[in-house]
């Protein structure tokens, strides 16, 4: 497996609009739709001039509590765009590293998630190409 880049940050908080406005406002970013969600309404990305997406930012789901501001942080996870999916898959299971495996079918991608040893959601991303190879 090779990591080729950062993929995305997630920000899961309940202050969507005002982060939503924050990261329009200094740093230049647009927002727009979150394909992966689009049924809901505090799911939105944040896209750079180019249109690629680098911030991913929602509300807390209804069986979610949000981390108090101040006190906790509130990035969701990192993700990676990556490549050497099988072999990722069998470096984590000779690990003994407990991972779940999402398609995202609409974006052509495959995630694996995994929680690094602090408990950060580490989302790690591969081109749909990868996946029966």
């Amino acid at each position: 497996m090779h990591v080729e880049r950062i993929g995305h940050v997630n920000i899961r908080t309940p202050l969507v609009e005002e982060t939503l406005v924050f990261y329009e406002t200094y740093l230049g970013l647009r927002r727009g739709d979150a394909v992966s969600a689009v049924w809901r309404a505090d799911n939105v990305w944040l896209y750079d001039a180019q249109g690629f997406p680098l911030i991913h930012v929602n509300g807390p789901l209804p069986h979610e509590t949000a981390a108090p501001e101040g006190l906790a942080s509130r990035l969701d996870h990192v993700a990676f765009d990556c490549s050497g999916l099988q072999a990722c898959r069998e470096k984590l299971s000779a690990g003994g590293i407990a991972f779940r495996e999402q398609p995202l079918p609409a974006r052509k991608l495959h995630q694996i998630n995994v929680l690094d040893p602090n408990g950060i959601k580490v989302e790690l991303t591969f081109r749909d190409d990868e996946v029966g190879a």
